[in-house]
């Protein structure tokens, strides 16, 4: 699966300059193989043309390894509209806003944190942080990379955003 991702990071360096302005769909991988580790993510979007916050998903989503989740629309996102990694809350509620309105805000980017199931406990220091796109609106890095350790066993992460076809792709690995 790592290979195949690579391939796509490679392929996303050619292409980012052709991709669209983050309008597309969002596309979260959690591709932590060393400890399978659960990741626990809220989302937050941003109106690229002006810089301004967008909105918040009140919902802390849990990704197990090896999975991938994708976000197409606000409304979408929902456990009505069946999604198996839904996102049910917003703050201010996008799902009822007009779509011209909706359709302004961008993915921008998560915030997240990695634990280990089969060894419970706060890793120190914890594996997680803030990762997107829009860099110069939000100040959040497009990759980020940690260490911690937890009765004994070490733990890696880095995260890596990038565009593909129009989409935008977080790997957390």
């Amino acid at each position: 699966m790592k290979k195949i991702f690579t391939i796509i990071f490679g392929l996303a360096l050619g292409s980012s300059a052709f991709a669209q302005n983050g309008s597309g769909n969002l596309h979260i991988f959690n591709d932590i193989t060393n400890h399978k580790l659960d990741l626990y993510y809220t989302i937050f979007t941003v109106v690229p043309s002006t810089c301004s916050a967008g909105v918040q998903a009140l919902d802390l989503v849990h990704l197990p390894p090896n999975e991938i989740a994708s976000y197409t629309t606000y409304i979408n996102s929902t456990s009505a509209a069946g999604h198996p990694y839904p996102i049910d809350h917003w703050s201010p509620d996008v799902l009822s806003y007009p779509p011209i309105i909706a359709s302004a805000q961008r993915w921008s980017y998560i915030k997240f944190s990695l634990s280990d199931p089969l060894n419970p406990g706060p890793i120190t220091p914890t594996l997680g942080g803030s990762v997107g796109f829009y860099n110069s609106c939000t100040g959040v890095p497009a990759s980020i990379a940690g260490t911690g350790s937890l009765n004994g066993t070490n733990y890696s992460f880095s995260a890596d955003t990038f565009m593909f076809g129009g989409d935008l792709w977080i790997n957390v690995q």
